[in-house]
């Protein structure tokens, strides 16, 4: 087995790249999600989510059969990051519980889709506090992480 040495600061720099591309498609989420359901699509928007998480279940299944990841290389080279760091089997476990959540997360939205009531639903800014919540909650937890490398 061939050790590699990591440069910390550059994971770091890595991580924050990574962070700024997540707060992008949160941003670019949230805003998807008021025009559709202040435009009375809400079909649309589960349908999206459905799909999106079908991807992120397949991609994840890919990585942990193949071993190879689906994205930038900035993705790619934290994910070696993170190989390295906690151990292959240890990394594998973290992967298989993040393909079940996510798993069972796109067949409940499968199964949302065939809701036939949608005409009723509406937006309130209330509605958007769950959605702020996990975004603020994602910030924290990354950035956590990235101090304690």
């Amino acid at each position: 087995m061939v050790e590699t040495a990591w440069d910390i600061n550059e994971v770091k720099r890595l991580k924050k790249i990574q962070l700024v591309q997540g707060n992008l498609y949160m941003l670019l989420s949230f805003v998807l999600f008021v025009y559709l359901l202040m435009n009375g699509k809400a079909f649309v928007l589960i349908g999206l989510v459905c799909v999106l998480l079908w991807f992120f279940t397949t991609s994840i299944f890919y990585t942990l059969k193949t071993g190879k990841t689906i994205g930038t290389k900035t993705t790619r080279r934290v994910l070696e990051y993170d190989k390295y760091r906690l151990g292959k089997k240890r990394w594998k476990r973290r992967k298989i519980i993040e393909a079940v959540i996510i798993s069972i997360s796109s067949v409940g939205f499968t199964v949302t889709l065939f809701v036939p009531d949608f005409n009723y639903v509406r937006f309130d800014f209330i509605n958007g506090l769950p959605f702020i919540g996990v975004w603020m909650g994602y910030n924290i937890g990354e950035i956590v992480r990235i101090s304690d490398l």
